[in-house]
């Protein structure tokens, strides 16, 4: 078996309003599914700077994406965000939905158009979950710690027959909110996770070697990825 050589490249696209969007690529194989990322409020794509590696790992490619409302997060500046600043533009949590589906549409053309899979952490997890529910061209989504983060606008109501499978999860303190919201979902194979061995951290976050409950997080996220087969 030929041995991968995996590339990563900082690339740029544009958002719906002309803004330029900073990510990482990481491609081994233009084959494999892509799984993109984002990020949560006051971050940047180096949240997923230890995640990203492990789903290469399991044969995925990976866009870690910065989005206009952020700015830093293991020692990586928010690109897009210091770009929205800096141009005068709306830099509210929800403003940053526009980004999302760029990204997930230039994912989709890099793999011909075929489905993808959408990590979110905190506000963008309820985006992504929001961006599942109306896109045909996403397989799965993947949303750590969303929420009710958006004045006068409910995510419970946007996501309402969301079908397709995902992986929902959060710490123990968020576990009620985390159940309301997705009451109206009706996917067969959606999971929630909540840790059992502690209370667990907000977001990505709860996946970062430095969570003493992080390898709980990883075993049930991973038996979901495997459930999901080839996308």
């Amino acid at each position: 078996m030929p041995v991968l050589t995996i590339g990563q490249e900082q690339i740029t696209f544009l958002s719906e309003d002309s803004l330029s969007i900073t990510a990482d690529l990481y491609e081994q194989d233009v084959d494999f599914p892509y799984v993109v990322f984002f990020h949560q409020a006051s971050s940047s794509r180096g949240e997923y700077k230890e995640i990203a590696p492990r789903f290469l790992k399991m044969g995925y490619n990976a866009l870690v994406v910065d989005l206009r409302s952020g700015k830093e997060s293991n020692y990586v500046q928010n690109q897009t965000a210091s770009k929205a600043k800096e141009l005068n533009l709306a830099r509210e949590m929800i403003d940053a939905q526009q980004d999302i589906r760029a990204a997930v549409h230039y994912a989709q053309k890099l793999r011909n158009n075929q489905p993808v899979i959408v990590f979110g952490s905190s506000y963008s997890a309820s985006l992504v979950l929001e961006e599942a529910a109306g896109d045909s061209l996403i397989s799965a989504v993947i949303a750590f710690s969303p929420g009710e983060y958006f004045r006068g606008y409910s995510v419970k109501d946007s996501i309402e027959g969301l079908s397709i499978p995902y992986f929902v999860s959060g710490s123990q303190p968020e576990k009620d909110y985390i159940y309301e919201l997705l009451l109206k979902t009706n996917s067969p194979t959606g999971i929630i996770f909540i840790p059992e061995t502690g209370a667990g951290k907000h977001g990505a976050s709860s996946l970062w070697s430095d969570n003493k409950n992080s390898s709980e997080y990883w075993l049930a996220l991973v038996m979901f990825i495997r459930s999901l087969g080839s996308n």
